[in-house]
């Protein structure tokens, strides 16, 4: 399991919008990783070659080039190359906090899914959560067994 990222901690953001990344989740982000935007009401963060792949998909995939450049404008106009503190914090801009209804909290959900870290407002993050089926998971699961999985 160590090249997936899986889990969720909630965790404090501290005064300066510093919040730490749980230890078992570090080793796969790496030395520096990319924090972006998400596709939804988080922030991402890519270890190097997840970004990389996600940027190569974007560009090599059969979408318009309208489309294209509405995803890269997205994805990249919100994209900073991190590091780590040497206490496994990360310091999340004011304006990345802004975007995904983090500013003025005080906690924040670290959630590793599969590839990359989200990071979430926690009420937003229990909403999702609980607004999800047990029978819709137990659908798609049953599509992914139709698959091989």
């Amino acid at each position: 399991m160590e090249n997936y990222l899986y889990g969720y901690r909630v965790h404090k953001l501290d005064a300066k919008g510093r919040i730490a990344i749980p230890a078992h989740m570090r080793g796969r982000l790496g030395e520096e990783f990319i924090a972006s935007l998400g596709l939804g009401d988080f922030i991402a963060l890519y270890p190097q070659d997840q970004w990389e792949e996600l940027l190569n998909k974007v560009q090599s995939s059969t979408l318009s080039t309208e489309k294209k450049k509405k995803i890269s404008l997205y994805l990249i106009s919100s994209a900073d190359k991190m590091t780590l503190d040497a206490q496994g914090r990360l310091l999340v801009s004011d304006r990345l906090k802004e975007k995904v209804s983090l500013a003025g909290e005080k906690e924040a959900v670290v959630f590793g899914n599969i590839n990359h870290i989200e990071i979430w407002n926690s009420a937003l993050f229990n909403e999702q959560v609980a607004s999800i089926e047990k029978q819709e998971v137990i659908n798609i699961m049953d599509e992914l067994n139709g698959i091989g999985i």
